[in-house]
């Protein structure tokens, strides 16, 4: 009903086949061609990921063998890059292609989907999977120049600087907490994507059914 409504007044826009070309994303087109807050529907292959369940699968693995520390260090890194959310990622250049993306988080605060989320892996394998999604654009990032490192470099040196004889500037406290989100973006630290990815709010995710039959094949003898 959602894509009916939003088809009729023109809310809605398809973008599975202009996505589908690596010079679109490169070349900046189809960031040009979206707005954020506006309602796109995507199909290509699609993956959902629980980190948190493979992290989990990693820890339990450790307590049959003598050495427990990479699991643990896998369980700090998973957690601090994903969170307890879902990841959902739309690769319409294909998995390969991995830069050219529509990256999003499905949240869960009322943690409904808790008994889905464990399963998640086993009922729907590792492999990307041929989905649709509908999304609304959540952010188009731009291009960085600078790389993460220098940014981090500049942070620790005005560090000093947002704090200074017992008062807090503001203006450069804030002003480093930006930079350190965009140095924290560039190092893989953050959900956040990089250019030319491009960050969506999933809204629904689906595939297309189609009714089993027996074939003929199946009833001839052996």
């Amino acid at each position: 009903m959602l894509e009916d409504d939003a088809e009729y007044a023109q809310m809605l826009l398809d973008v599975s086949e202009v996505s589908k070309k690596p010079k679109n994303w490169n070349r900046g087109r189809l960031h040009r061609a979206l707005n954020p807050g506006s309602l796109i529907r995507v199909k290509g292959p699609t993956s959902i990921i629980y980190p948190a369940s493979f992290a989990a699968s990693v820890n339990a693995f450790s307590s049959v063998t003598e050495d427990s520390t990479f699991s643990s260090d896998v369980e700090k890194i998973v957690n601090a890059m994903y969170g307890a959310h879902l990841t959902l990622r739309v690769y319409p250049c294909g998995q390969n292609e991995w830069d050219y993306q529509f990256s999003g988080v499905i949240s869960d605060p009322g943690n409904y989907l808790a008994g889905e989320k464990s399963v998640l892996f086993s009922r729907l394998g590792a492999d990307p999977q041929e989905w649709t999604t509908l999304a609304t654009i959540s952010r188009i990032p731009e291009r960085d120049t600078i790389s993460p490192t220098v940014r981090f470099e500049r942070v620790m040196a005005t560090l000093q600087e947002a704090v200074a004889d017992g008062e807090v500037n503001r203006q450069v406290l804030e002003s480093m907490i930006q930079e350190t989100s965009r140095a924290m973006e560039g190092f893989g630290f953050s959900e956040a994507p990089t250019w030319p990815a491009i960050s969506v709010i999933p809204l629904a995710v689906y595939r297309s059914v189609r009714a089993s039959k027996i074939t003929p094949e199946l009833e001839q003898g052996d």
